[in-house]
């Protein structure tokens, strides 16, 4: 029997069937070579893009939320302390170090992300004065 006569005797749905095989094999010889072209990567990193575009938009979404509010509990912290020291509630020296810490990284995150802070800023310099005023006459 020869090949033309296989070939006759096969059904188109045969014939995908082989084809399909044929073309399996002929990415596997490809991911084995010495080339380093491996085209099952290419094609589950692109499946996976398709499977995951969603889930990796909701989490850049969910990073925006999580940096808001970092960014506005620092605010929350200063102004509140600030208005506590204009009204002579004596902190201890744990309370200024954490509130001269968060005063410190609200202005790096200001500086980095050229955002204007109007009365954070003034707060701050407040607060390190007093800071300093405090510390040299021993109130803590």
């Amino acid at each position: 029997m020869s090949l033309l006569e296989v070939m006759e005797r096969l059904t188109a749905g045969e014939m995908a069937g082989w084809g399909l095989v044929l073309l399996f094999g002929l990415l596997s010889l490809i991911q084995i070579s010495p080339l380093k072209l491996n085209p099952w990567d290419a094609i589950f990193a692109w499946l996976g893009k398709k499977l995951n575009g969603a889930t990796e938009k909701r989490l850049l979404e969910v990073e925006k939320q999580v940096s808001d509010m970092w960014i506005n509990n620092h605010r929350q912290c200063i102004l509140t302390f600030a208005r506590e020291c204009r009204q002579n509630i004596p902190h201890s020296s744990d309370e200024w170090s954490n509130v001269l810490n968060v005063a410190e990284e609200y202005e790096k995150y200001v500086e980095e992300k050229h955002i204007t802070n109007g009365i954070i800023s003034q707060d701050t310099h407040y607060l390190r004065n007093l800071y300093q005023e405090l510390s040299m006459e021993h109130k803590f």
